[in-house]
C-alpha cells in the first residue's frame, strides 16, 4: 500500500499517464524509469510541514528502473530540486491534493493558493554557524547543487495553510518525481 501511494504521489505531477500502473521507462538497471519521493522518518506517505516546528521535513528521492515486481533501485543517481506553491484553481487534481498517512487516511484538496508566493526555500543540513534560514542547522540548497535528500519547511512570511509541490529531477536521465506537501498546523 505504501509503495502504491508513493507511486501515485510520484506520478502526480503531469506524469500520471506516463507512470501507468506503477513504473515506466527503461528496463535497464542504470537508467531511471521513475523517481519516487519519500517523506522522512516518522511520516507515513504524507508530506506534512508544521509551520511552528523546529525542524523541516526530510524528503528523499529514489530512482527505479523496470516495472512492476521487476523494478530495481538505480544506484548512483543524484537529483536537482525545485519547489513552488500549488494553485488548486489551475493545477491538475493529481498535484492539488495531498495524502495523510494517519486517520483520517486519504487524499485531501489543497487550500487556496496564498496571495503572496515568494520563492520556496529548499534546505540542506549545514553547520549551525553557517545557518541562513529559520531552522537551526539548515541552509539553502544552492540552485545548481544535487542531493539525494533535501528538507522543506514553512515559507517565511506566508500564512498557512497552503500546499507546495516539490520536484526532483534525476541526474542522469532527467526523470522527474514529485510530491505535494501541506503546510498547516494540522494535516
Amino acid at each position: 500500500m505504501r509503495l502504491a501511494l508513493s507511486m501515485l504521489t510520484a506520478c502526480g505531477f503531469a506524469f500520471l499517464t506516463a507512470c501507468g500502473s506503477g513504473f515506466s521507462g527503461s528496463t535497464t538497471s542504470t537508467t531511471p524509469g521513475v523517481v519516487v519521493l519519500e517523506p522522512g522518518a516518522g511520516q507515513a506517505d504524507d508530506f506534512f510541514v508544521a509551520p511552528s516546528g523546529t525542524a523541516p521535513l526530510a524528503i528523499s528521492a529514489i530512482a527505479y528502473s523496470g516495472s512492476g515486481q521487476l523494478a530495481t533501485i538505480v544506484p548512483d543517481v543524484s537529483y536537482t530540486w525545485a519547489a513552488r506553491f500549488v494553485n488548486p484553481a489551475t493545477d491538475p487534481v493529481s498535484v492539488a491534493t495531498y495524502s495523510t498517512g494517519s486517520a483520517p487516511n486519504g487524499f485531501h484538496a489543497c487550500p487556496a493558493m496564498p496571495a503572496v508566493t515568494p520563492p520556496v526555500p529548499i534546505l540542506m543540513q549545514s553547520n549551525p554557524s553557517t545557518n541562513t534560514t529559520a531552522y537551526p542547522g539548515y541552509a539553502l540548497l544552492p540552485a545548481t547543487s544535487t542531493a539525494n535528500e533535501v528538507f522543506l519547511g514553512a515559507v517565511p512570511g506566508v500564512t498557512p495553510p497552503y500546499c507546495l509541490v516539490i520536484l526532483a529531477t534525476s541526474v542522469p536521465g532527467n526523470v522527474i518525481g514529485s510530491a505535494t506537501a501541506i503546510v498547516s498546523y494540522t494535516p
